[in-house]
């Protein structure tokens, strides 16, 4: 099938024809169940709804345009999450990580869109 449509489980998926102000990340795409295009994962507003295990949640950037190659703040919310604050989040692309099952599910996202990424979570405990 072509780039933009795909087959799965029976079912055809189509792909976004253009560039979205809101992306998604997803846990989903690490485990190779379907590819996120990147029209979807360029949020043109820097803000990705992240679709990981069994809920979604929201993760941001202060600044739109966000590169997959240049270090990037993000902050993450969870509303299931009982969180007192945001968590700041800084990723270091291309910086030669290999994901693993064990690392944490959001960053397991993170790297979907920022390849073989580093990703520092400021002194705050990693969620898994």
């Amino acid at each position: 099938s072509s780039g933009i449509n795909a087959e799965y489980g029976g079912k055809v998926l189509k792909g976004i024809r253009e560039p979205r102000d809101i992306g998604l990340l997803t846990l989903y795409e690490y485990y190779k169940v379907f590819e996120v295009g990147s029209y979807l994962k360029q949020a043109s507003s820097g803000i990705w709804v992240v679709c990981s295990e069994s809920h979604y949640s929201v993760l941001f950037s202060k600044k739109s345009g966000c590169s997959p190659h240049e270090v990037t703040d993000l902050f993450y919310y969870d509303s299931l999450g009982n969180q007192d604050s945001l968590y700041k989040l800084t990723v270091y692309p291309d910086s030669g990580i290999e994901s693993t099952d064990e690392d944490p599910p959001l960053e397991l996202c993170i790297r979907t869109f920022w390849k073989n990424a580093k990703v520092d979570w400021n002194g705050a405990e990693p969620l898994l």
